[in-house]
């Protein structure tokens, strides 16, 4: 970032090297904690998924979501 001025960092999980980031003020941007899915909707819209591929599974046999396989 230090060649390229042109760059932006941005990122939703603060970074160990945060300090470090400060002396690009006004092209680093952080939240202090992750920030995706921590939205009462997206948590229900997480479960809704869950519970279909459960479903999925247990009804048909479905393995498409399986993690280890």
């Amino acid at each position: 970032m230090q060649e390229r001025t042109d760059l932006k960092y941005i990122t939703d999980i603060m970074p160990d090297a945060d300090a470090d980031f400060k002396q690009f003020e006004g092209r680093y941007f952080s939240t202090p904690k992750k920030m995706g899915a921590q939205t009462a909707e997206a948590n229900t819209n997480a479960g809704i998924a869950a519970a279909n591929q459960i479903v999925g599974y247990l009804k048909d046999g479905i393995t498409k979501f399986q993690v280890n396989k």
